[in-house]
């Protein structure tokens, strides 16, 4: 199961587990920032579980929020998506 909680008027959490299988629940991801402007927090520390579909999600997320010009900001990833974000040398794509 996977969560997208909008936490403030500029922030997110997801919850759960971010993989192929739960992707699918949370696209397209233009509309998930429709009601986002100037700033876009998302915590991630309560990710249990990230796979390669998963990181390749959070990539969206920043491109799409890129073409909307907001500033994004990832907050509190965990030693297993930093190993996977690393693994793919993913560090400047989700900068």
């Amino acid at each position: 199961m996977l969560t997208w909680q909008r936490t403030s008027a500029t922030s997110v959490a997801m919850q759960g587990i971010l993989n192929r299988k739960t992707v699918q629940e949370l696209l397209p991801v233009a509309k998930r920032l429709q009601d986002f402007s100037g700033i876009l927090n998302v915590e991630l520390a309560d990710l249990e579980r990230v796979d390669t579909a998963g990181l390749a999600f959070l990539i969206e997320i920043k491109q799409a929020a890129e073409e909307k010009q907001l500033q994004l900001n990832f907050s509190g990833t965990t030693s297993a998506l930093d190993k996977l974000i690393s693994l793919h040398n993913a560090q400047s794509l989700l900068a």
